[in-house]
């Protein structure tokens, strides 16, 4: 069934994409959702926060975390460009309910509130690198420290 899902996003997606370009931060953002959505991602409320956190730039809605064993998908209630600006980071402090957990609704990632926490599977993080890329562009997750 998963497998027909992520078929079916990317055809639909190179079929509406006409360059090599990587498509619009508006669709990019609806892709994501949307794959949310076709892949019935479980939500959590929180995630133990085993190490200290990695992120995996999707874009200004969605980043990745990616853990020893498991990974996590962050939606954001908002757009967050903090993310993509690197000079106020050293003076940002988050705010945390609890210091090893990270909870939605409340608790922060570079400023911006965390809306929801979706665990992903291995497979599931394969499928959202290449979700939204045309034949040729570059992937859409990208290592942001």
């Amino acid at each position: 069934m998963r497998i027909h899902v992520a078929v079916f996003l990317i055809l639909a997606l190179a079929g509406c994409s006409t360059s090599v370009e990587r498509i619009s931060p508006g669709k990019d953002v609806e892709a994501v959702r949307d794959f949310v959505i076709a892949s019935e991602l479980p939500e959590l409320n929180n995630l133990r926060l085993t190490e200290q956190i990695k992120l995996l730039y999707v874009n200004d809605f969605f980043v990745i975390i990616p853990m020893r064993r498991d990974k996590y998908l962050i939606e954001f209630r908002g757009r967050c460009s903090e993310l993509r600006e690197r000079k106020w980071v050293a003076d940002m402090v988050d705010i945390r309910v609890n210091s090893k957990m990270l909870y939605s609704d409340y608790d922060t990632i570079r400023g911006c509130v965390i809306g929801k926490i979706y665990a992903l599977e291995e497979s599931q993080l394969e499928e959202l690198r290449v979700l939204g890329d045309a034949p040729g562009s570059e992937i859409s997750v990208s290592t942001e420290g």
